[in-house]
């Protein structure tokens, strides 16, 4: 159990943002290549961020639109499809419907491009929570996704990864005034504290370089910490729900105020009581990496990892620049005719001039400076190795060309491509551990309630209209599944939708048919395995298997004769008895 003071968590969290501002050293400096120098004249100089080669703003404009184009749309399953298969498909139709309530694309956005410039982080708070952003009466009780920004965001510093760290945490500024506000209704707040804090204490620190010319005024701020340290208080453990008997509270959330001094016993007082974390097990921060780098907490960007690729490129486009501009052509005329320089140097281009007594010697045309051949060449061995290592070709570039051939494009595709789904992969992932999190408020909390739409006729009824609550949620939590449909949030091209869709169209043609005819076969595991080969994850539940089954039953029944019912005589009908021969072969 980590026991906390004042002291030691102050010192935790002083060690920890030197961690953290150790995997950023190349935060600012990669977020002002990205804008360029045009974007804020005020912040930056033009020195530092005139790159002749933009590749992180090249990068992030092919690759953000390839893993965040839409919203997610969320698949929910559940291990127990008999007694809690309802509650996982109105989880499903609620958490789609919460990402569009949300916008929760826009938030995506912005942490996945915290994602490739360095590292992304994401809060979930069961909302409302004042402070975080401005909210009124008129919002709705739902779960909101937050950006913590990565330099104000830290986590253990002896951690090896993000699981195995005892406490993370981020900071956030606040005005005096409205934390007053706050202490009035809310439990546990410290008003002497907050009242002896001088305002703007660590302000400008937290702000650093990215305040440069916004010029704010006096706000009378103040800087909060808050801490989540997954281990629970003595006094917080015998706190579960009554009704499965689980622990719902899991981990403590500590708040610290920046200036307060524990060597003062006035103020070694947190300014807020420590109290037990409701949420899931996961706690409320999900970080957002591409790579994993062995015992370190921190993931890696792509950026990142190839910043003295693009230094050397730009450092070698730069000198290039530099000798294109000191670049002269010069005439060297005999100085024994002046007359002949001005009458050169004051005609246009062109003009002819007749000069008595001239050879081919006395004007002499010289080239200084310029880019040479040796310049080029290695400047195109320093672009090659960049795109070979970040992956970029110039196929993703939209500039093809003749000079290579079908195969060497196939190639680049692929290996590009490879590293793209892996992108891909990891920040699904990370929007599933989000989404998770979410349903998890939605599974517990019964304040959150909203309309499904007409989507939830189906699952509800019409009367009343279908709401969603947590009144309806059976079964434990952890037997949902939830799942982020593939490809449902990159940008995917007009052709391939259209022959995406009618090649589902075919096959859900013929695989219909052949679930009558050969009622043996598992057809539910063929579509999976179908859809999955074309990213269509729900192709095994467009086609009934069920209803297939019992249409060929009922196929099978209609062509047996019925017992009970005479069969008419030949008289009857008509018919003529059968001959001796065909009596002896029937018979």
């Amino acid at each position: 159990m980590l026991k906390l003071d004042l002291a030691t968590l102050r010192d935790e969290i002083n060690q920890a943002e030197k961690f953290r501002d150790a995997h950023l050293t190349e935060w600012e400096r990669t977020v002002g290549r990205f804008h360029g120098p045009a974007y804020r004249t005020d912040a930056t100089s033009s020195g530092d961020y005139d790159d002749p080669e933009n590749f992180v703003h090249e990068y992030i404009a092919l690759i953000l639109p390839r893993i965040v184009h839409d919203s997610p749309k969320v698949r929910v399953k559940s291990s127990r499809p008999i007694s809690q298969g309802l509650a996982g498909s109105v989880m499903q139709l609620a958490l789609n419907r919460w990402c569009k309530m949300t916008k929760v694309r826009n938030t995506l956005e912005r942490i996945a491009t915290d994602m490739l410039l360095g590292f992304g982080v994401g809060m979930i708070v069961n909302e409302p929570t004042k402070g975080y952003r401005a909210t009124d009466d008129a919002d709705p009780y739902l779960p909101r996704l937050y950006r913590i920004s990565p330099d104000r965001f830290f986590i253990d510093p002896a951690a090896t990864n993000q699981e195995d760290a005892r406490f993370m945490g981020h900071c956030w500024i606040v005005d005096r005034e409205d934390l007053l506000e706050r202490a009035k209704t809310e439990d546990g707040w410290n008003k002497d504290v907050i009242e002896r804090i001088a305002s703007n204490t660590g302000i400008e620190e937290l702000r650093g370089s990215f305040d440069k010319g916004r010029n704010i005024p006096d706000r009378k701020e103040l800087v909060l910490y808050e801490v989540w340290v997954p281990e629970l208080r003595d006094e917080d453990r015998e706190k579960i729900d009554e009704a499965t008997g689980l622990q719902m509270f899991n981990g403590t959330i500590y708040t610290v105020l920046k200036g307060q001094n524990a060597n003062d016993d006035a103020e070694s007082e947190f300014v807020r009581e420590p109290r037990p974390y409701w949420g899931p097990r996961s706690g409320p921060y999900t970080m957002f990496g591409v790579y994993t780098v062995p015992d370190d907490p921190y993931p890696l960007s792509p950026i990142v990892a190839i910043v003295p690729q693009m230094d050397d490129v730009n450092h070698h486009l730069r000198s290039m620049r530099y000798s294109a501009s000191a670049y002269k052509r010069l005439i060297l005329v005999d100085s024994r005719n002046p007359k002949l320089a001005e009458d050169i140097r004051d005609k246009d281009d062109l003009y002819v001039v007749l000069a008595n007594g001239i050879d081919a010697s006395q004007v002499v045309p010289v080239e200084v400076g310029g880019i040479t051949t040796q310049q080029v060449n290695y400047s195109q061995m320093s672009q090659d190795r960049l795109d070979r290592v970040s992956g970029i070709h110039d196929a993703m570039r939209g500039d093809v060309k003749g000079t290579a051939t079908a195969t060497e494009v196939s190639v680049a595709e692929s290996s590009a491509g490879v590293r793209l789904a892996h992108l891909k992969k990891q920040f699904m992932e990370c929007v599933n551990e989000v989404i998770k999190t979410v349903g998890w408020f939605m599974f517990h909390d019964n304040k959150i309630v909203f309309p499904l739409g007409a989507e939830g006729i189906p699952l509800l009824g019409a009367s009343p209209e279908p709401v969603f609550s947590a009144e309806a949620m059976v079964g434990v939590f952890d037997d949902l599944d939830f799942e982020i449909e593939a490809m449902s949030m990159e940008r995917v091209s007009e052709q391939m939708v259209q022959r995406r869709a009618l090649e589902m169209l075919q096959i859900i043609g013929n695989l219909s048919q052949a679930v009558v005819a050969a009622p043996h076969v598992k057809w539910k595991d063929v579509m999976s395995l179908v859809g999955d080969a074309m990213n269509i994850p729900n192709l095994g539940d467009l086609i009934d298997t069920e209803a297939g089954k019992q249409m060929q039953q009922q196929m099978s029944q209609a062509a047996q004769p019925q017992r009970g019912i005479v069969q008419p005589s030949q008289r009857e009908t008509g018919a003529q008895p059968a001959s001796r021969f065909t009596r002896t072969a029937m018979g």
